[in-house]
């Protein structure tokens, strides 16, 4: 495992160590602090503000880790800039999906503003990472505070963070530099998770099911969903749609080349657990026969449960969103007759906490029976 380092936050930083000199942006946002870990390698700093719903730009930039935006006051982010100290070799773009107009055709880059101004359109998702020779020394995480969901898990190097076809806003924002093989829960002062970043919706999903985990379901009325990946939905919401079946697999070249894979299996209607585990991206439920889904158990396999954890949920009739199981326990009902509408499936580093358990409340049961 992994030693814990010693974190500084901005304001312990400011006191102990010098000011940057002179302007790190045209547009006049400064960068105020290095920052180093406690063996005393310098990281580049990574600075950042928003444009906040009835605030406008935020004075100052924010940096290292620490949040740019709100939490709690319900207010949308309109626009973000970005700017990573110079002479490190890196720089740094970034584009947003911004409400109505979709994701951003060009990424900005080094200070320029991406989303708008004046035009009350919520921000729902940003992409953000390095550029120049020295990109790949580092990793850039983020994370973001989206309506419904709270902070959502820590991403990196152009991942997608936020929702997709839900209409919620981002409320917050958090990014840091790190030098590659850490994660920004080595630090003191973070908390989170790793992975498990942005909610998309398997009918109409803006990834392709390339993430660490994919998995794809069988709807009532509707049959097989589109792939989606590493916490988003698959399934249906509010609409009274059981699920039939589940296929799910993992990317290894995702999860640092480990070897293994994923084993599930599910409690169908009538049928029971009789199926017995279904391996990489095998179908488990029934398709044409009008089961429902009720339950549902995944677990790693090979080195991969050596090193990571999978975590996941079921959004049940008359319960709504469970709380999230770990490692092969049982997420659903028996004895109750209540379908499975949803899922969420992601996978963490051994030792991270779990996901966020919005909009589930917090310490909900995973399994109800």
């Amino acid at each position: 495992m992994r030693g814990k380092k010693c974190w500084k936050r901005v304001t312990a930083v400011l006191m102990a160590f010098m000011m940057l000199v002179g302007l790190v942006m045209t547009n006049g946002i400064t960068s105020e602090a290095y920052w180093y870990n406690s063996e005393g390698e310098r990281y580049p700093n990574v600075g950042y503000r928003t444009h906040v719903q009835s605030k406008g730009w935020e004075r100052k930039l924010t940096l290292n880790g620490r949040t740019s935006g709100t939490v709690g006051a319900g207010k949308r982010l309109e626009a973000i800039q970005i700017i990573v100290e110079p002479g490190y070799g890196v720089g740094v773009e970034y584009r947003t999906h911004i409400q109505s107009k979709g994701w951003e055709k060009t990424w900005k880059k080094d200070g320029e503003t991406s989303g708008t101004s004046g035009e009350a359109k919520r921000l729902e998702a940003i992409q953000i990472r390095l550029t120049g020779t020295n990109k790949n020394k580092y990793d850039i995480y983020y994370r973001v505070q989206a309506q419904t969901y709270g902070w959502l898990g820590w991403v990196k190097n152009g991942a997608y963070a936020g929702t997709a076809g839900q209409a919620k806003r981002l409320e917050a924002i958090q990014i840091i530099i790190m030098p590659k093989t850490d994660y920004p829960t080595d630090y003191e002062g973070f908390d989170g998770t790793i992975g498990g970043g942005f909610v998309d919706m398997g009918k109409n999903p803006t990834t392709n099911g390339s993430g660490a985990v994919s998995y794809m379901t069988h709807v009532q009325s509707y049959g097989n969903q589109k792939w989606v990946s590493d916490g988003s939905i698959s399934g249906t919401s509010g609409e009274g749609k059981r699920l039939e079946a589940i296929s799910i697999k993992v990317n290894n070249a995702q999860l640092n080349n480990i070897s293994g894979g994923i084993a599930y299996t599910t409690h169908v209607q009538t049928y029971g657990w009789s199926q017995g585990w279904k391996y990489n991206g095998a179908a488990s439920g029934t398709r044409g026969e009008g089961k429902r889904l009720e339950a549902i158990r995944i677990q790693l396999t090979g080195q991969l449960a050596q090193y990571y954890d999978v975590y996941y949920r079921v959004h049940a009739q008359t319960y709504g969103w469970l709380g999230w199981a770990k490692n092969g326990s049982i997420a659903g009902t028996s004895g109750l007759a209540k379908r499975l509408e949803a899922i969420q499936i992601v996978i963490i580093p051994k030792g991270e906490h779990a996901p966020n358990p919005l909009p589930a409340a917090p310490g909900a049961a995973a399994y109800v029976h």
